[in-house]
């Protein structure tokens, strides 16, 4: 009787620890992948990982206030969407895309080759959103003077090879530029 009182004790204790074991493990989940900047491969370039230090309930909080701060802060730009991609010599591209979604949700995402940078996410939201307000670009702005204002702003080389820019207004009508060099 005694030799099954010591198995089943042990046996139990193993479980315990095991489940413990599994617990600990799934709480270094990253959640939210957009949100920490990090691409495809696991490289978050500069951004940092929230990865082990909160729970998905506090995940789901913080995205759910970014996204608010993000629609107010859309709202206040004349646009809707901003979508601009430039390329470069030796396949180098610059692209930038901000746009509300139809359920008011707020993409944001940055791809520049020419600097390694691939954010996503309220990241891409922050660095964007302060470029794309500095904008005046109207539905009556000439091609030549949006380009040379878009550069002027963003700050981006002017050797590109192909320009494309597209603006939706809060109006819905929509604006395209595009040039080759």
């Amino acid at each position: 009787m005694k030799k099954i009182s010591i198995f089943i004790l042990t046996m139990a204790l193993s479980f315990v620890l095991v489940a413990c074991g599994n617990a600990e493990k799934n709480n270094d989940k990253v959640v939210d992948e957009p949100i920490t900047g990090e691409n495809s491969n696991g490289d978050t370039n500069g951004a940092t990982s929230t990865e082990g230090t909160s729970s998905p309930e506090t995940e789901q909080n913080t995205d759910t206030v970014n996204q608010d701060d993000m629609q107010k802060k859309m709202d206040e730009l004349g646009y809707a969407d901003f979508e601009l991609k430039l390329d470069y010599a030796n396949h180098q591209e610059y692209e930038a895309e901000l746009e509300k979604n139809s359920d008011n949700s707020i993409d944001a995402e940055i791809e520049d080759s020419l600097n390694n940078i691939k954010k996503k996410g309220t990241e891409a939201f922050n660095e964007l959103y302060p470029l794309v307000k500095q904008l005046t670009i109207t539905q009556q702005t000439g091609k030549e003077a949006a380009i040379q204002e878009v550069m002027k702003v963003f700050d981006l080389p002017t050797d590109y090879t192909e320009f494309e820019l597209e603006i939706r207004f809060k109006d819905g009508t929509k604006i395209e530029f595009e040039d080759d060099k």
